[in-house]
């Protein structure tokens, strides 16, 4: 990501200078980045309400609620900066607060953040917390119509890429992972909820 590299350049380069005895200071060597992938464990996704299916425009509105987790997140003291700061600064080793920020949804017409923090939990773990409300693009196979069948989609994605200088790789496993639909669909009248809610990964 071109972001990255732009954000460097401003990191000042190790220096020295004098105190007033005369005695050399060595600034500290600045961090360096991570040698792996932090990994984000995907722990909850919650269709909170789905507002609006609008065929016509190919999309629909939603409240959305996403829990992932950084295990061992409490022990690393780059992920504990600035924890929850309303607009973190980028660097080298990213904290957990800067890495949430950059969790996007490429698919997102319109989108209303009503939460976005990270907690702590238990002895050791960072959860990074998003409950958000967004129109999302989909695009809907009409032939069918009026007795369709369609599958509204929700994409969250990350601007740290594989190639970046500080990249993240989502996980999650099926035996942890909890993916709950609607409990009152308000769009009953219109619409069947037929299926569960599926989780896919693509890197």
């Amino acid at each position: 990501d071109r972001s990255f590299a732009a954000l460097q350049e401003h990191y000042p380069t190790p220096s020295s200078s004098l105190c007033s005895r005369g005695m050399p200071i060595t600034a500290p060597a600045p961090a360096t980045p991570r040698e792996q992938p932090l990994t984000c464990e995907v722990a909850r996704i919650d269709i909170l309400h789905v507002s609006k299916i609008d065929q016509i425009e190919h999309a629909f509105s939603a409240r959305l609620f996403f829990q992932l987790i950084l295990r061992g997140g409490q022990r690393d003291d780059d992920l504990l900066r600035g924890l929850n700061e309303p607009s973190p600064e980028f660097q080298p080793r990213p904290s957990a607060t800067w890495l949430l920020h950059q969790f996007h949804f490429p698919n997102a017409l319109k989108l209303e953040y009503a939460e976005r923090k990270v907690t702590k939990m238990g002895a050791d773990d960072l959860h990074l917390i998003l409950r958000v409300d967004g129109t999302f693009l989909q695009h809907f196979k009409l032939h069918d119509f009026p007795y369709d069948s369609q599958i509204l989609q929700v994409h969250l994605s990350s601007h740290c890429a594989n190639e970046g200088i500080a990249p993240v790789r989502f996980t999650w496993s099926p035996l942890t992972v909890k993916l709950q639909r609607p409990t009152h669909f308000a769009l009953k009248d219109v619409w069947e909820m037929s299926k569960p809610v599926r989780l896919d990964l693509e890197t």
